[in-house]
């Protein structure tokens, strides 16, 4: 009892040590706390500012609907008009490096000081803005608190006002473009499917979520072993995620991945073009792990070209068209009046066809039809009799390459199934209920008052040789 009334008497005491050194402390400032606000405030604005080549952010983003990780992004502040500089900030992300975006951005006090970027921005707004999928938004911010900053090494540091989290800001040593496009290029040779490997003796196994940058590792633990081989047999005792970010040799993670014991902070990325001895090192700790990719994986670049597209009743002559984003691919002889978008995943190295509007040709703008009713590809579940429809922009079919085998060996040939590659239309997965095998020309009636937003079949439109129908889509066949 001594014991513990001495150590509350000593914490008490210290408290109110601290405290009148606070009041002592406080007292000796010449300046205001709205003073001593503003000038943090123009300090920071100052090193903003006179970076040459701008700033890069760790830009992390996630919220209760899903973690998505992190992203790089190019920030350079300031714009000369005249004989005046603007608050204006010029932004650039990995996520498409063709594509920069300005607008203005300002420093204020609110509960502390912050840093807003309080007029749109397609690239800082697009994980905190709601949309149709995402109510909430998908965690990003566009408004952080200054938590920090050093003056050697000019980092500062941000915290979400609305997700929390961290995002680190430093000095670019180069052109923002030169850094944005190197860190581009890496992300399209990071595809990862999955990864196994050895911490000592422990097995590790793991697979990557390249979309939202997700990195899932398994501490696996030996049961048995294979009556017929004596190699030993696992199962999965612990899982281990974490949130990653890409950075020249490879990706950090956000907070610390703790496997078997091991604190891993960043590991390196040892691409293979042969795809045979991709790795991830940690070479400090003697870790190397070997890394999967999809045998089917097909670069974007691979796509583009001209195909037949057969379905039930036909075929067409089609073709895919490099977009800008060089995540997407234009339709081109779909139709005289519109074109489709196919979509390419990083992840799967697959095209595939989405519920979308439909385009004018050679453009963004949808076809919009009485003024509000707009014309949408919407996937249909022609099979199972229901013919039903579902309009979400990630329900549809993907091309899956038709895989050739050795008949000496049986193993799959790569190289065969190039020589004419044949692709075969499957249901993207995205609800067991509702099996994609058709597609559908629709209107989506964007009038808030109508009793409901599908309108009827787009009949005045239609595909090549056909109707406004692609009924049970068969193949893609590269020419």
């Amino acid at each position: 009892m001594k014991k513990t009334t001495y150590i509350i008497f000593c914490i008490l005491g210290l408290a109110l040590s601290v405290t009148s050194c606070l009041k002592s402390y406080v007292a000796e400032f010449d300046q205001s706390s709205a003073e001593r606000m503003e000038q943090f405030l123009s300090e920071i604005k100052d090193m903003l500012i006179s970076e040459q080549y701008g700033w890069r952010m760790e830009y992390y983003v996630g919220n209760e609907e899903g973690e998505k990780g992190g992203f790089n992004i190019g920030l350079k502040f300031g714009e000369n008009i005249g004989e005046e500089l603007q608050d204006t900030v010029r932004v650039l992300s990995e996520e498409d490096p063709t594509a920069p975006s300005t607008s203005r951005y300002i420093l204020r006090s609110d509960s502390g000081p912050v840093l807003a970027f309080d007029t749109f921005n397609p690239i800082l707004h697009k994980y905190g803005t709601p949309s149709s999928d995402f109510y909430e938004g998908q965690g990003g911010d566009y408004e952080f608190f200054i938590t920090g900053y050093d003056k050697e090494t000019k980092s500062i540091s941000l915290k979400g006002k609305r997700n929390g989290k961290i995002c680190k800001m430093f000095p670019l040593t180069e052109p923002m473009q030169t850094y944005i496009d190197r860190i581009y290029d890496h992300s399209q040779n990071f595809y990862i499917s999955t990864f196994d490997g050895f911490i000592g003796d422990k097995k590790v196994t793991g697979e990557i979520d390249v979309t939202n940058h997700q990195f899932i590792a398994y501490e696996m633990e030996e049961y048995g072993k294979d009556p017929k081989t004596g190699e030993p047999l696992y199962d999965i005792a612990e899982t281990r995620t974490a949130s990653y970010i890409l950075s020249d040799n490879g990706i950090q993670f956000y907070e610390p991945l703790e496997v078997f014991g091991e604190k891993l902070e960043a590991m390196e990325f040892n691409f293979d073009m042969a795809k045979t001895d991709t790795t991830l090192n940690v070479p400090s700790k003697s870790i190397k792990w070997k890394a999967h990719i999809p045998i089917d994986w097909l670069p974007y670049s691979f796509y583009i070209g001209d195909y037949i597209l057969s379905y039930e009743n036909g075929s067409i002559n089609i073709s895919l068209v490099q977009e800008e984003d060089k995540k997407t691919l234009r339709v081109k002889g779909i139709s005289s009046s519109f074109d489709l978008i196919c979509k390419y995943d990083i992840k799967t190295g697959r095209i595939g066809l989405r519920y979308q509007s439909v385009r004018k040709p050679g453009t963004n703008d949808s076809i919009i039809d009485e003024d509000h009713l707009i014309v949408v590809l919407l996937p249909w579940a022609l099979s199972d009799g229901s013919g039903g429809l579902w309009m979400n922009s990630n329900c549809g079919m993907d091309a899956v390459l038709k895989l050739s085998t050795n008949l000496v060996t049986g193993e799959v040939d790569i190289e065969k199934s190039l020589e004419k590659p044949t692709f075969v239309w499957t249901d993207a997965g995205l609800t067991r209920t509702f099996i994609t095998t058709s597609f559908l020309l629709y209107y989506y009636d964007t009038d808030d008052t109508a009793e409901s937003p599908y309108y009827g079949q787009a009949d005045k439109y239609s595909f090549t040789r056909g109707n406004n129908q692609l009924a049970y889509l068969k193949q893609l066949v590269k020419k």
